[in-house]
This record gives structure tokens, sequence and C-alpha cells, in this order.
């Protein structure tokens, strides 16, 4: 295995199998303090430093603990085949806009810039080793029984409107008037409305987590995206045009600022799955995005830790 080559890496880590607990323990106060014990887990959060272990067991719910676990490996496992140092030396940094980075001892060595989401059962992470680019990723899941019942009770444009300081006037608008192309009745309608409002979600959160802010930026409402399409997903194309689980990418959505359009930042809106889409954001578009890599944790993840594995990723 060599090192990663240079552009715009993309990983993508399912725990929902990863790390498994009694139904006893799924949540609780002391909940991740009992998952701890486990043998499995014990070896994974061994790996983590103390301070990063105390954040992962601080969760509530045990589901919650295994995305900020997976997050975690998934950082270290990216500066060791990227960046080409021990396990030990994999220390996480943060910019001043606390973005999560990597800066080599002496400022010698590889840099590694990176941003990580997760949601439902998925970690994504996406990471390049210039240090002159800004990336920001963004994962969500498409909850249709958790959305549906607000929906249906307070009406599609008031739900909407709940939003309304995260979206521009002219993104409200779009959200809350658009229809799919196919006639729809009902319950079907809604799920397409909510896959559409979730693209938008998408996309704006993945953008501000590029330029390092927040969703309460002041900018926020200045920002808008036009041409927002939804991906289609696995199911809905040809056996031809699939690859498993992933469904179309979209990469011509319009990101506009104060009434002009910005020009020079790259974006991509994946389906995956049938519930879940995935954003990137990226600061240069001369910079490829790689494919997408599904990770295994015992065969790409734990043995990036040992001992011996930088000396093997060069030939």
């Amino acid at each position: 295995m060599a090192l990663e080559p240079s552009g715009v890496f993309r990983w993508l880590l399912d725990v929902q199998h990863e790390w498994p607990c009694s139904d006893s323990i799924r949540s609780g106060r002391d909940a991740s303090h009992y998952w701890a014990q486990e043998e499995d887990n014990q070896h994974a959060l061994a790996l983590l430093t103390s301070e990063e272990r105390e954040k992962v067991l601080r969760f509530y719910h045990i589901r919650d603990v295994k995305l900020s676990l997976g997050s975690q490996l998934l950082k270290h496992c990216a500066v060791v085949r990227n960046c080409g140092v021990l396990w030990s030396e994999s220390v996480i940094s943060r910019h001043e806009n606390h973005k999560p980075c990597y800066v080599p001892r002496n400022d010698s060595g590889k840099h590694l810039e990176f941003n990580v989401s997760h949601h439902g059962s998925l970690v994504v992470l996406a990471g390049c080793t210039d240090k002159n680019i800004q990336i920001g990723v963004d994962v969500v899941q498409i909850d249709t029984i958790k959305d549906l019942p607000r929906v249906r009770q307070e009406g599609w444009p008031s739900w909407v409107k709940t939003y309304e300081a995260v979206f521009s006037d002219r993104e409200v608008r779009d959200i809350t008037t658009w229809v799919p192309s196919q006639f729809l009745n009902g319950d079907e309608m809604l799920k397409a409305k909510l896959r559409h409002f979730y693209a938008h979600w998408c996309l704006k959160e993945a953008y501000v987590k590029m330029t390092g802010e927040a969703l309460m930026a002041p900018w926020l409402q200045d920002m808008e995206f036009r041409n927002v399409h939804v991906p289609r997903t696995a199911r809905d194309l040809s056996n031809m045009e699939c690859i498993e689980d992933w469904g179309e990418a979209i990469s011509d959505v319009e990101v506009w600022h104060a009434g002009k359009h910005v020009m020079g930042v790259k974006l991509e809106l994946r389906a995956f799955r049938d519930e879940y889409m995935i954003g990137i954001a990226s600061s240069r578009i001369d910079i490829p995005l790689f494919p997408y890599k599904i990770l295994d944790l015992q065969q790409d993840v734990y043995p990036a830790a040992k001992a011996d594995y930088v000396s093997r990723l060069v030939p």
C-alpha cells in the first residue's frame, strides 16, 4: 500500500455493526461506561488519547459514542496514511477557526487539511495534503419517520419556515414551492420535498464547514445555492449507471453571495443508499475529488495503528 496520491480523498465508515452492545446499555447516564468494558471496544479506545477517549465516552446514547469513536479513528488513520507518520505521532491540531488539521513537527513534512461529518451510522472524512485548500463535508440521513408527523401537523410552508434563519429568502421560496417532476400523492410527495430540503441543507452545511464558520455565521442568509436538484438514489438509476449503494452525483449547483455569483468553489452532492446524501465543498477547483472509499475497520483502520505500518506505505 502506497501513500495516498495528491487530491481530495474521501472515506466512509459505517459503524452500525461495529462495536456491538446489548440492548440493555444502548443509552443512559452510565451506558458508555459499561460499553467501554467490552474487549473490542477497549482495543479501539486504546488507540485514542485520553482527551479523545473522554470526548467519545461523554455521550448518552451508544450510537453517538460509536460515531464519535469512528470519527476519531478516521482522523488518525488519515494522518498516518497520507503523511507517513506513526499513529502515535498523528496529533490532531486545530486552526484558529477551530477546524481540525494535522501540522507536522517543526513544520517539516506533509500537512493534512480535512473535515469530518457523521449522521445515522455513517462517518465521512474528506482530506487533502495541500495546505492551501479548505474542505467541508456533510452527511445527512433523511429520516422521514421523524420528520413526516411534524410536517403533516404544521404544514409544509410552516415547517420550512422553522429553518428560515439558515436560508436566504430565495432559498426558502425555492424549498417551499419546489415539486418533483413526477406526479406524487400524499406522503410520497412530502418525502420528495424532504429530500429536496435536505439537499439544500447538506450543501449549505458543507460550504459553511469549508469556511470554518458555523450555521450561526452572520452572512448565512446572504449566501444561497441555486439550481439545487436532488441526486437520484441507486435504485433510481439503471444498472449501468449505479455502483452498488452509490447513487447520482450532482456538481452543477451555483453559489451566490449578496447577489453575486461565487466562482472558484467546487461542490458535489451524492446520494448513498436510499436515505443518505453526502455534500462536499472545496476551495480549489483545480484539485480533483477522488472517488469515495468505504473503509473496513479491520482491514483499513486498525492496521494503520501498527508500529510497522508506515514502513510498508512506500515500496
